[in-house]
C-alpha cells in the first residue's frame, strides 16, 4: 500500500532512520496541526488535489465519530452503525481509503490511532471492540472482525465462544488479504504477512505470515 508520507516508523531502542530529524520524530509520533499543514504544502498540488476531498468527506460526515478529530475519507466509504452506543474513535491524521467497510454493534466500539492509515476495500466489524494503535497501515481487502456472527455448538463440547474483543499495537504493518480473528491481540512494531490469517496473538516486534499464521522473523523497523 503506498502511503504519501515519509520518515521513520517502529523503530526499536532510540533508533532514528537516516535524513529524519529528532524534531522530525517527535512531530510524527504525536503531531500537531501545522504537522498536517506543512505536509500539505510539501507534497505538492497532485497530493493536494487528492487530499482536499477526502477531508471534505470527513468533515461532512463528521457525526458518524465519537471523536473531534478530522478523518481522511475515500470514495464510498459505508459506515454501520448499530445503535446509540456503537461508537468509533480516531485519532489525528487517520485515513481511510475508498470502499472501506465500518460496522459496529449496539454498543461496541472501533478505535483507530493517530496516523494510522486504513486501505481500500478493508472491512472492520466490531460487535465488543477493535482497538487499532498509532501509526498503522492495513493494506487493501483486509478483514477483522470480533465476532463470527453466529452461535454455534460443537461435538463434546459447550456453546463455542462466537465474539471475544480485537487489539493491535502500534506500528503494525498488515499486508493485503490478510484477516484478523476474533480476541486476537498484535503487539507494537509487527508486520502481518499478505494473506495472512491470524488466529492467535502476535507478540511484539514479530513478523508472521500463513494459515494460520506463524512467526517467522523478528522486525528491528520498518519504513512506512
Amino acid at each position: 500500500m503506498q502511503d504519501e508520507e515519509c520518515g521513520r516508523i517502529a523503530v526499536t531502542g532510540t533508533t532514528i532512520s537516516s535524513g529524519i530529524t529528532r524534531n522530525d520524530q517527535e512531530d510524527e509520533t504525536t503531531p500537531s496541526y501545522g504537522y498536517f499543514w506543512r505536509k500539505f504544502w510539501e507534497f505538492g498540488p497532485d497530493f493536494r488535489r487528492w487530499i482536499v476531498p477526502g477531508v471534505i468527506r470527513g468533515i461532512l460526515r463528521a457525526r458518524a465519530f465519537a471523536s473531534k478529530e478530522i478523518v481522511f475519507l475515500g470514495k464510498g466509504v459505508t459506515i454501520v452503525r448499530r445503535g446509540k452506543g456503537a461508537r468509533i474513535i480516531t485519532g489525528r491524521g487517520c485515513r481511510i481509503a475508498d470502499y472501506c467497510h465500518l460496522e459496529v454493534g449496539a454498543t461496541g466500539l472501533i478505535s483507530i490511532g493517530t496516523r494510522t492509515v486504513i486501505g481500500p476495500h478493508t472491512r472492520i466489524m466490531a460487535n465488543t471492540q477493535v482497538r487499532i494503535g498509532d501509526r498503522c497501515m492495513i493494506s487493501w481487502n483486509c478483514s477483522i472482525f470480533d465476532s463470527i456472527g453466529h452461535r454455534m455448538w460443537l461435538e463434546g463440547q459447550d456453546e463455542a465462544e462466537i465474539e471475544a474483543p480485537i487489539t493491535i499495537g502500534d506500528d503494525v504493518w498488515i499486508g493485503p488479504y490478510s484477516i484478523i480473528m476474533k480476541g486476537v491481540t498484535i503487539g507494537n512494531n509487527c508486520i502481518i504477512g499478505a494473506g495472512s490469517v491470524v488466529r492467535r496473538d502476535v507478540p511484539p516486534d514479530s513478523l508472521v505470515y500463513g494459515n494460520p499464521a506463524r512467526v517467522a522473523g523478528k522486525v528491528v523497523r520498518w519504513e512506512r
